[in-house]
């Protein structure tokens, strides 16, 4: 007899429920709430993305390279905030109070904004001429801030949704998924996580397409609406996790322990060259997607002029990301579960490279033959937007489905206390720093250029920082498999040794 687990963990699946359910009856009542979970969280944080980026694009005053400006003196200075709060915030309330009073405040911003600031935006806003005035006297370096400052409500839509996804998705739902899971059922659980959760990204997709046909306000309303239908479904779900399945005696936790401050969280991501290890390979994803995104984004907005096209083509990126993430999940999710961690890891990097490098060879003929030329019945620019689309939603449903998967399977080697102290600073801060240094790099590569070029003029810079970047990301896993290889034989010997005995 097996003690301390259940005889059904131990038994065979079949070939084809291997690959596409590998999850037993006497898991689902884990499992799939911790799916729907993520689903919401998803759901929630996919509607918001695609609105921000087509609201602050298409500002008066405002263009794609603006979002650079924003991730570094908007969003990094508050996700360092965020931490410092939600430490304190935990260590007063604990874990459970904690998630409910995040996921309200967020709800409470959205209707807030949905139903009060934008219809309000033409009134509370300084408008175009005020940034034409305030650019005309002000040094080319900090010409960006200003369209950020006149259109200010949607700069703080855009800075709290860079924020939900970081406190929320990367590290208040695996916080709740690491608790329901065991080391033994990670492989099979994470990926199909990623599977279903991915679903939100079709269902918000649509769900945009369809509003789009509504005024401005109406539109958005609807969509805020949207957003506090799933945000207290999310809630209700987590109740429901945490009094019908963490109440079990296998996940209640007899000690509970305070949280880290923000500088101790530093000094543990210092201290462990482990936690120091994952934190690059957040950053480096970070850097490589915003080089690319931020170009992509300024390719469409040259193709789509106006703001309800610029959104429709948002939410075609959500629909295309989900359905290829699903279908990368039923890959990958064997990969994941049959080789080495370090094979896992390092196809996120080598797959932003490749379609990266394809995404920038695109525009350095669209500079060649210049953006009227036409390939049959299609303009140059048309497909540079498309391959940048499939090329985005790619690595993003690679990261979905294959990179927060290895990385949270990379935090479970660490001791209790460091992963408790680091992975918060890791997952919020590391991420904004991440895309805050992407920023930085166009923003001095523009500078030194001549100030306000277009993205596409400095392209050559951008493809050698990528591959830069991904150079150093490789060098990342490669090092962190070492230790997490180590720790999974040491683990795979000592649970053989239990079901021995």
């Amino acid at each position: 007899m097996i003690k301390g687990g259940n005889v059904a963990e131990f038994e065979k699946f079949g070939k084809l429920r291997s690959h596409i359910w590998p999850i037993y009856r006497c898991e689902t009542k884990r499992f799939l709430p911790a799916s729907l979970m993520m689903f919401c969280v998803l759901f929630i944080y996919t509607l918001t993305r695609d609105l921000k980026d087509t609201m602050l694009v298409n500002a008066p005053g405002a263009e794609p390279a603006c979002i650079s400006s924003l991730k570094i003196y908007g969003v990094l200075p508050v996700a360092f905030l965020s931490v410092a709060l939600f430490g304190k915030i935990t260590n007063k309330f604990g874990d459970i109070k904690t998630f409910y009073i995040t996921i309200t405040s967020f709800l409470v911003f959205y209707v807030f904004f949905g139903f009060v600031l934008y219809p309000m935006s033409d009134k509370i806003h300084l408008g175009e001429a005020w940034v034409q005035n305030m650019q005309s006297c002000s040094p080319q370096v900090i010409h960006d801030i200003w369209p950020l400052l006149a259109n200010w409500s949607f700069s703080l839509f855009y800075i709290l949704t860079e924020i939900w996804s970081s406190l929320v998705l990367s590290f208040l739902f695996w916080q709740v998924a690491n608790k329901v899971t065991k080391k033994t059922e990670a492989k099979r659980f994470y990926t199909l996580f990623a599977c279903i959760g991915n679903l939100a990204l079709i269902l918000s997709g649509c769900f945009a397409k369809i509003t789009i046909g509504f005024s401005d306000n109406v539109r958005v309303m609807m969509q805020m609406l949207g957003v506090l239908v799933v945000g207290l479904i999310l809630m209700m779900l987590h109740y429901y996790i945490d009094k019908k399945v963490l109440s079990d005696s296998v996940f209640i936790s007899k000690k509970r322990e305070s949280k880290p401050t923000l500088n101790q969280s530093f000094k543990y991501i210092l201290k462990s060259k482990y936690l120091f290890l994952i934190a690059v390979l957040v950053i480096s994803y970070g850097i490589a997607i915003n080089i690319s995104e931020v170009t992509w984004k300024e390719q469409g907005k040259l193709l789509h002029g106006s703001e309800d096209k610029f959104n429709s083509m948002m939410a075609d990126l959500s629909i295309i990301t989900g359905f290829i993430t699903i279908f990368i999940t039923v890959i990958c999710g064997n990969i994941l579960r049959r080789c080495k961690w370090r094979t896992a890891a390092l196809i996120t990097p080598l797959s932003v490279l490749i379609l990266g490098g394809m995404f920038f060879a695109m525009i350095f003929y669209e500079n060649f033959v210049g953006v009227k030329a036409r390939f049959f019945t299609f303009s140059i620019l048309e497909i540079v937007v498309w391959i940048g689309l499939v090329q985005d939603a790619t690595a993003k449903g690679i990261k979905y489905s294959l990179f927060d998967c290895t990385k949270q399977m990379a935090y479970r080697s660490l001791d209790k206390e460091t992963r408790t102290h680091g992975q918060a600073a890791v997952e919020v801060v590391g991420g904004r720093v991440g895309k805050s240094l992407g920023s930085i790099i166009i923003i001095i590569i523009r500078t030194v250029c001549g100030g306000k070029v277009p993205l596409y003029s400095i392209t050559g810079w951008l493809a050698l920082i990528l591959v830069l970047v991904i150079a150093v990301w490789f060098w990342s896993v490669i090092n962190l498999s070492r230790d997490y290889e180590f720790w999974d034989t040491k683990k795979f010997e000592k649970e053989t040794q239990k079901i021995v005995a």
